[in-house]
Protein backbone atom coordinates (compact mmCIF):
# COMPACT_ATOMS: atom_id res chain seq x y z
CA UNK A 1 0.00 0.00 0.00
CA UNK A 2 1.53 3.43 -0.48
CA UNK A 3 1.09 6.23 2.34
CA UNK A 4 0.80 9.56 0.51
CA UNK A 5 0.61 12.88 2.28
CA UNK A 6 -2.05 15.53 1.73
CA UNK A 7 0.58 17.49 -0.29
CA UNK A 8 0.27 14.84 -2.86
CA UNK A 9 -3.59 14.18 -2.62
CA UNK A 10 -5.19 16.78 -1.21
CA UNK A 11 -5.33 18.84 -3.93
CA UNK A 12 -6.45 18.11 -8.21
CA UNK A 13 -2.69 17.15 -9.14
CA UNK A 14 -3.65 13.67 -10.07
CA UNK A 15 -6.67 15.40 -12.66
CA UNK A 16 -5.14 17.79 -14.52
CA UNK A 17 -5.49 15.23 -17.48
CA UNK A 18 -6.00 17.64 -19.83
CA UNK A 19 -2.31 18.74 -19.76
CA UNK A 20 -1.31 15.07 -20.80
CA UNK A 21 -4.14 15.09 -23.30
CA UNK A 22 -3.88 16.95 -26.41
CA UNK A 23 -4.57 14.37 -28.33
CA UNK A 24 -7.47 11.17 -28.63
CA UNK A 25 -8.16 8.52 -30.83
CA UNK A 26 -9.68 9.66 -34.23
CA UNK A 27 -13.21 9.57 -34.54
CA UNK A 28 -13.93 10.08 -30.84
CA UNK A 29 -15.84 13.60 -28.82
CA UNK A 30 -17.47 15.03 -31.64
CA UNK A 31 -20.60 16.43 -30.99
CA UNK A 32 -23.39 15.12 -33.67
CA UNK A 33 -27.19 15.15 -34.14
CA UNK A 34 -27.41 11.83 -33.94
CA UNK A 35 -25.28 11.50 -30.69
CA UNK A 36 -27.22 14.10 -29.14
CA UNK A 37 -30.46 12.27 -29.99
CA UNK A 38 -28.74 9.06 -28.53
CA UNK A 39 -27.74 10.89 -25.40
CA UNK A 40 -31.64 12.19 -25.15
CA UNK A 41 -32.90 8.28 -25.49
CA UNK A 42 -30.97 7.05 -23.18
CA UNK A 43 -32.03 10.16 -20.56
CA UNK A 44 -35.50 8.96 -21.48
CA UNK A 45 -34.78 5.68 -20.49
CA UNK A 46 -32.71 5.67 -17.45
CA UNK A 47 -34.87 8.69 -15.99
CA UNK A 48 -38.43 7.24 -16.14
CA UNK A 49 -38.50 3.58 -17.16
CA UNK A 50 -36.77 2.17 -13.94
CA UNK A 51 -39.43 4.12 -11.62
CA UNK A 52 -42.12 3.30 -13.68
CA UNK A 53 -41.08 -0.84 -14.08
CA UNK A 54 -41.26 -0.31 -10.14
CA UNK A 55 -44.91 1.19 -9.87
CA UNK A 56 -45.92 -1.80 -12.56
CA UNK A 57 -44.23 -4.39 -9.90
CA UNK A 58 -46.13 -2.97 -7.36
CA UNK A 59 -49.36 -3.25 -9.15
CA UNK A 60 -48.71 -6.55 -10.25
CA UNK A 61 -48.17 -7.37 -6.59
CA UNK A 62 -51.47 -5.42 -5.66
CA UNK A 63 -53.07 -7.03 -8.24
CA UNK A 64 -52.32 -10.51 -7.11
CA UNK A 65 -50.50 -11.10 -10.53
CA UNK A 66 -47.17 -11.43 -9.41
CA UNK A 67 -45.91 -10.82 -5.98
CA UNK A 68 -41.86 -11.00 -5.52
CA UNK A 69 -40.12 -13.88 -4.44
CA UNK A 70 -36.45 -14.70 -2.99
CA UNK A 71 -35.79 -15.47 -6.44
CA UNK A 72 -36.79 -11.68 -7.19
CA UNK A 73 -34.82 -10.47 -4.71
CA UNK A 74 -31.50 -12.32 -5.04
CA UNK A 75 -31.19 -11.87 -8.78
CA UNK A 76 -31.89 -7.74 -8.33
CA UNK A 77 -29.42 -7.83 -4.84
CA UNK A 78 -26.90 -9.79 -6.88
CA UNK A 79 -26.60 -8.03 -10.13
CA UNK A 80 -26.66 -4.49 -8.11
CA UNK A 81 -23.75 -5.55 -5.84
CA UNK A 82 -21.68 -6.70 -9.11
CA UNK A 83 -22.79 -3.61 -10.83
CA UNK A 84 -22.73 -1.41 -8.03
CA UNK A 85 -18.66 -2.99 -7.82
CA UNK A 86 -18.10 -1.93 -11.43
CA UNK A 87 -18.50 1.42 -10.88
CA UNK A 88 -17.67 2.43 -7.52
CA UNK A 89 -13.96 0.31 -7.35
CA UNK A 90 -14.14 0.21 -11.17
CA UNK A 91 -15.58 3.33 -13.04
CA UNK A 92 -14.53 5.22 -9.55
CA UNK A 93 -11.38 4.56 -7.30
CA UNK A 94 -9.30 2.95 -10.44
CA UNK A 95 -10.54 4.52 -13.82
CA UNK A 96 -11.35 8.20 -12.58
CA UNK A 97 -8.77 8.17 -10.02
CA UNK A 98 -5.96 5.95 -10.25
CA UNK A 99 -6.21 4.86 -6.67
CA UNK A 100 -4.67 1.90 -7.10
CA UNK A 101 -3.47 -0.75 -9.67
CA UNK A 102 -5.24 -4.20 -10.55
CA UNK A 103 -4.61 -7.54 -12.33
CA UNK A 104 -5.42 -7.05 -15.93
CA UNK A 105 -8.52 -9.68 -15.17
CA UNK A 106 -9.62 -7.31 -12.27
CA UNK A 107 -9.57 -4.45 -14.41
CA UNK A 108 -11.46 -6.16 -17.02
CA UNK A 109 -14.16 -7.32 -14.76
CA UNK A 110 -15.03 -3.85 -13.34
CA UNK A 111 -14.99 -2.41 -16.33
CA UNK A 112 -17.73 -5.01 -17.88
CA UNK A 113 -19.87 -5.22 -14.56
CA UNK A 114 -19.55 -0.81 -14.46
CA UNK A 115 -21.41 -1.14 -17.89
CA UNK A 116 -24.31 -3.15 -16.61
CA UNK A 117 -24.82 -0.13 -14.01
CA UNK A 118 -26.87 2.41 -17.14
CA UNK A 119 -24.85 4.78 -15.79
CA UNK A 120 -22.83 5.58 -19.40
CA UNK A 121 -19.48 4.22 -20.40
CA UNK A 122 -16.36 3.80 -18.37
CA UNK A 123 -13.87 6.84 -20.03
CA UNK A 124 -17.38 8.95 -20.24
CA UNK A 125 -17.84 7.83 -16.41
CA UNK A 126 -14.53 8.85 -15.51
CA UNK A 127 -13.92 12.17 -17.55
CA UNK A 128 -17.36 13.54 -16.69
CA UNK A 129 -16.04 12.73 -12.83
CA UNK A 130 -12.46 13.71 -13.79
CA UNK A 131 -14.14 17.47 -14.58
CA UNK A 132 -16.26 17.44 -11.37
CA UNK A 133 -13.43 16.79 -9.07
CA UNK A 134 -11.80 19.74 -11.12
CA UNK A 135 -14.82 22.33 -10.81
CA UNK A 136 -16.52 21.09 -7.88
CA UNK A 137 -19.82 23.32 -7.05
CA UNK A 138 -18.24 25.95 -9.63
CA UNK A 139 -18.96 26.95 -12.68
CA UNK A 140 -18.00 24.00 -14.80
CA UNK A 141 -19.07 21.26 -12.52
CA UNK A 142 -21.12 19.01 -14.83
CA UNK A 143 -23.73 18.14 -11.61
CA UNK A 144 -23.44 20.78 -9.43
CA UNK A 145 -26.42 21.31 -7.02
CA UNK A 146 -25.46 24.70 -6.74
CA UNK A 147 -25.74 25.56 -10.62
CA UNK A 148 -28.68 27.98 -10.35
CA UNK A 149 -27.57 29.78 -7.11
CA UNK A 150 -24.24 31.86 -6.89
CA UNK A 151 -24.41 32.30 -3.02
CA UNK A 152 -23.83 28.49 -2.59
CA UNK A 153 -27.19 28.17 -1.17
CA UNK A 154 -29.88 25.17 -1.72
CA UNK A 155 -32.40 25.12 -4.09
CA UNK A 156 -34.45 22.37 -5.26
CA UNK A 157 -33.99 23.27 -8.95
CA UNK A 158 -30.31 22.54 -8.59
CA UNK A 159 -30.96 19.62 -6.05
CA UNK A 160 -33.10 18.07 -9.11
CA UNK A 161 -30.63 18.94 -11.29
CA UNK A 162 -27.40 17.28 -9.47
CA UNK A 163 -29.37 14.01 -8.90
CA UNK A 164 -30.75 13.41 -12.72
CA UNK A 165 -31.32 16.88 -14.71
CA UNK A 166 -27.50 16.82 -15.59
CA UNK A 167 -27.98 13.88 -17.79
CA UNK A 168 -30.26 15.95 -19.75
CA UNK A 169 -28.26 18.69 -20.56
CA UNK A 170 -25.72 18.60 -23.60
CA UNK A 171 -22.95 20.86 -21.53
CA UNK A 172 -23.26 18.73 -18.74
CA UNK A 173 -22.87 15.41 -20.57
CA UNK A 174 -19.88 16.46 -22.02
CA UNK A 175 -21.30 17.44 -25.36
CA UNK A 176 -18.23 18.38 -27.22
CA UNK A 177 -15.08 18.35 -24.47
CA UNK A 178 -15.05 15.25 -22.18
CA UNK A 179 -12.58 12.86 -24.33
CA UNK A 180 -9.70 15.58 -23.45
CA UNK A 181 -10.20 14.63 -19.74
CA UNK A 182 -9.33 10.57 -20.27
CA UNK A 183 -6.88 10.20 -22.71
CA UNK A 184 -4.96 7.68 -20.78
CA UNK A 185 -8.19 5.86 -20.66
CA UNK A 186 -8.59 5.95 -24.16
CA UNK A 187 -4.93 4.24 -24.68
CA UNK A 188 -5.62 1.32 -22.39
CA UNK A 189 -6.86 -0.92 -25.07
CA UNK A 190 -9.11 -2.91 -23.05
CA UNK A 191 -11.26 -0.50 -21.18
CA UNK A 192 -11.94 1.36 -24.71
CA UNK A 193 -12.82 -1.90 -26.11
CA UNK A 194 -15.78 -1.87 -23.71
CA UNK A 195 -16.07 1.68 -23.81
CA UNK A 196 -16.98 1.43 -27.40
CA UNK A 197 -18.62 -1.63 -27.12
CA UNK A 198 -20.83 -0.46 -23.92
CA UNK A 199 -24.48 -1.07 -25.20
CA UNK A 200 -23.69 -4.82 -25.04
CA UNK A 201 -22.90 -4.60 -21.76
CA UNK A 202 -25.69 -2.30 -20.91
CA UNK A 203 -28.01 -4.80 -22.58
CA UNK A 204 -25.98 -7.96 -20.92
CA UNK A 205 -27.43 -5.90 -17.49
CA UNK A 206 -30.75 -7.22 -18.74
CA UNK A 207 -30.17 -10.75 -19.99
CA UNK A 208 -28.14 -12.36 -17.24
CA UNK A 209 -30.93 -11.81 -14.24
CA UNK A 210 -33.62 -12.52 -16.54
CA UNK A 211 -31.71 -16.21 -17.58
CA UNK A 212 -31.12 -16.86 -14.38
CA UNK A 213 -34.08 -15.99 -13.01
CA UNK A 214 -35.44 -18.01 -16.05
CA UNK A 215 -33.55 -21.09 -14.32
CA UNK A 216 -34.18 -20.27 -10.84
CA UNK A 217 -37.83 -20.43 -11.75
CA UNK A 218 -37.75 -23.05 -14.24
CA UNK A 219 -39.81 -21.33 -16.84
CA UNK A 220 -39.81 -18.44 -19.22
CA UNK A 221 -42.49 -16.64 -17.25
CA UNK A 222 -39.10 -16.05 -15.17
CA UNK A 223 -37.13 -14.67 -17.64
CA UNK A 224 -39.58 -11.62 -17.25
CA UNK A 225 -39.44 -11.43 -13.53
CA UNK A 226 -35.78 -11.55 -13.79
CA UNK A 227 -35.77 -8.55 -16.67
CA UNK A 228 -38.23 -6.54 -14.05
CA UNK A 229 -36.82 -7.04 -10.89
CA UNK A 230 -33.17 -7.73 -11.85
CA UNK A 231 -32.70 -5.13 -14.59
CA UNK A 232 -35.60 -2.25 -14.24
CA UNK A 233 -36.04 -1.99 -10.42
CA UNK A 234 -32.30 -2.75 -9.77
CA UNK A 235 -31.67 0.20 -11.52
CA UNK A 236 -34.44 2.55 -9.80
CA UNK A 237 -32.68 1.47 -6.52
CA UNK A 238 -29.18 1.36 -7.84
CA UNK A 239 -29.20 4.77 -9.38
CA UNK A 240 -32.30 6.59 -8.62
CA UNK A 241 -32.08 5.92 -5.20
CA UNK A 242 -28.65 5.54 -3.97
CA UNK A 243 -25.48 6.48 -6.33
CA UNK A 244 -27.33 9.51 -7.96
CA UNK A 245 -27.72 10.56 -4.60
CA UNK A 246 -23.77 11.49 -3.98
CA UNK A 247 -24.52 14.25 -6.39
CA UNK A 248 -27.19 15.88 -4.54
CA UNK A 249 -27.58 13.97 -0.91
CA UNK A 250 -23.97 14.61 -0.23
CA UNK A 251 -23.30 17.85 -1.16
CA UNK A 252 -25.72 19.23 0.87
CA UNK A 253 -27.03 17.19 3.70
CA UNK A 254 -24.46 15.23 6.15
CA UNK A 255 -21.23 16.28 8.48
CA UNK A 256 -18.35 18.07 7.12
CA UNK A 257 -15.08 16.74 8.36
CA UNK A 258 -12.43 18.54 6.39
CA UNK A 259 -12.92 22.18 4.83
CA UNK A 260 -12.57 21.38 0.99
CA UNK A 261 -13.71 24.21 -1.78
CA UNK A 262 -16.72 22.67 -2.52
CA UNK A 263 -20.08 21.60 -0.60
CA UNK A 264 -19.08 17.50 -0.11
CA UNK A 265 -20.32 15.78 3.01
CA UNK A 266 -20.29 12.89 4.78
CA UNK A 267 -24.04 11.04 5.13
CA UNK A 268 -23.75 7.62 7.43
CA UNK A 269 -27.03 6.20 6.01
CA UNK A 270 -25.38 5.77 2.33
CA UNK A 271 -22.79 3.92 2.99
CA UNK A 272 -23.14 0.45 2.63
CA UNK A 273 -25.77 1.60 -0.10
CA UNK A 274 -23.20 3.08 -2.26
CA UNK A 275 -19.75 0.70 -0.75
CA UNK A 276 -18.57 3.68 1.15
CA UNK A 277 -18.57 6.78 -1.27
CA UNK A 278 -21.20 8.48 0.86
CA UNK A 279 -18.03 9.27 2.72
CA UNK A 280 -17.88 11.79 0.47
CA UNK A 281 -16.16 14.62 2.33
CA UNK A 282 -13.65 12.16 3.10
CA UNK A 283 -13.60 11.62 -0.57
CA UNK A 284 -13.11 15.46 -1.69
CA UNK A 285 -10.37 16.17 1.10
CA UNK A 286 -8.45 13.05 -0.46
CA UNK A 287 -9.45 12.63 -3.86
CA UNK A 288 -7.21 9.61 -5.09
CA UNK A 289 -7.52 7.70 -1.75
CA UNK A 290 -8.62 4.22 -2.20
CA UNK A 291 -10.22 4.57 1.22
CA UNK A 292 -12.82 6.21 1.79
CA UNK A 293 -13.48 5.89 5.61
CA UNK A 294 -11.30 7.38 8.13
CA UNK A 295 -12.86 6.22 11.13
CA UNK A 296 -12.97 2.71 12.64
CA UNK A 297 -16.77 3.55 12.52
CA UNK A 298 -17.35 4.29 9.05
CA UNK A 299 -18.25 1.32 7.04
CA UNK A 300 -16.27 1.33 3.49
CA UNK A 301 -17.46 -1.93 1.78
CA UNK A 302 -15.55 -0.72 -1.15
CA UNK A 303 -12.45 -0.98 0.83
CA UNK A 304 -13.14 -4.13 2.44
CA UNK A 305 -13.15 -5.45 -1.16
CA UNK A 306 -9.83 -3.74 -2.41
CA UNK A 307 -8.06 -4.98 0.90
CA UNK A 308 -9.36 -8.28 0.20
CA UNK A 309 -8.10 -8.49 -3.48
CA UNK A 310 -4.50 -6.99 -2.58
CA UNK A 311 -4.23 -9.91 -0.05
CA UNK A 312 -4.43 -12.21 -2.94
CA UNK A 313 -2.07 -10.01 -5.37
CA UNK A 314 -4.89 -8.63 -7.73
CA UNK A 315 -4.98 -5.43 -6.57
CA UNK A 316 -1.06 -3.46 -5.57
CA UNK A 317 -0.27 0.33 -4.78
CA UNK A 318 -3.15 1.24 -2.93
CA UNK A 319 -3.24 5.06 -2.28
CA UNK A 320 -3.80 5.97 1.41
CA UNK A 321 -3.79 9.16 3.24
CA UNK A 322 -1.33 9.00 6.14
CA UNK A 323 -2.57 9.68 9.73
CA UNK A 324 -0.63 13.00 9.75
CA UNK A 325 -2.36 14.40 6.56
CA UNK A 326 -5.93 13.31 7.87
CA UNK A 327 -4.78 15.03 11.10
CA UNK A 328 -3.26 18.43 9.19
CA UNK A 329 -6.94 18.32 7.68
CA UNK A 330 -8.58 18.30 10.10
CA UNK A 331 -6.55 20.76 12.08
CA UNK A 332 -7.58 23.01 9.05
CA UNK A 333 -10.68 22.51 9.52
CA UNK A 334 -10.84 23.37 13.21
CA UNK A 335 -8.79 26.67 12.75
CA UNK A 336 -10.80 28.15 9.69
Amino acid sequence: MSKIDSSEIGGDEELDVADACAAVPSGVDRTTESTRSVDLILAAIVSFAPPLAFCLAMWLWYAGVHAPTWIDLFVMLAINFFSLAGVELGFHRLFAHRSYKAHRSIKIALAALGSMGFQGPPIWWASIHRKHHRYSDQPGDPHSMYLYDKDGKFTWRGALHAHIGWVWTGRSVGQGGFARYARDLYLDRDIFWIHMHYFYFLLAGFLIPGIVASLLYGSWEGFAWGILWGGFIRIFFMNHLTFWCINSVTHGVGRRDYDTSDHSTNFAPLALLTLGQSWHNNHHAFPISAVMSHQPWQLDPGAWILHGLRRIGLVTDMNLPTPEAILKKRQAKNNA
